[in-house]
């Protein structure tokens, strides 16, 4: 969905800084979107049992107007930005890899260990059921490494 999303906005800016560059004004600057939480596990094809959700939880570098589009293209997909999404505690250690790079949009999705890691540590009781399906399945040893570094106490998913 979100690559979809950023395909279309990408045009958007395209656009509109084709129309810029005619009219003799400053061009719209490359955009940076990081997405976390639950849709940075289903964008990337994490084999887990997966809450349908409305909310995407991202953080973002955009200009006014592209982030108006922003929200507009992921309403229409049936979801929208969570308001509070750039308070989500990621670790540190979090990697974020591209899902989608265009000219002057990038999308980059958070690590599946380190959204799992804030889901266990932010809200045990509410992902209970995930955490202890991703230890029943083999955590990786990252995920072990980082539960052992930030004092996750798995017993409580056990």
């Amino acid at each position: 969905m979100l690559r979809e999303v950023a395909r279309r906005l990408d045009e958007f800016v395209i656009e509109r800084n084709l129309e810029a560059r005619e009219a003799g004004l400053p061009l719209t600057k490359p955009s940076v979107i990081r997405v976390m939480g639950q849709t940075a596990l289903i964008e990337a094809g994490v084999k887990l049992t997966l809450a349908a959700t409305r909310d995407v939880d991202c953080t973002f570098d955009l200009e006014s107007g592209v982030e108006r589009e922003f929200r507009r293209l992921v309403a229409l997909e049936g979801r929208e930005l969570e308001p509070l999404g750039a308070e989500i505690w990621m670790p540190s250690e979090t990697a974020y890899e591209p899902l989608y790079e265009g000219r002057f949009v990038t999308v980059l999705i958070a690590d599946a260990d380190a959204v799992l890691l804030s889901k266990a540590l932010k809200a045990p009781a509410k992902n209970r059921a995930l955490i202890t399906e991703y230890l029943a399945r083999g955590a990786s040893q990252r995920f072990m490494d980082l539960a052992a570094k930030y004092s996750l106490d798995l017993e409580v998913f056990l």
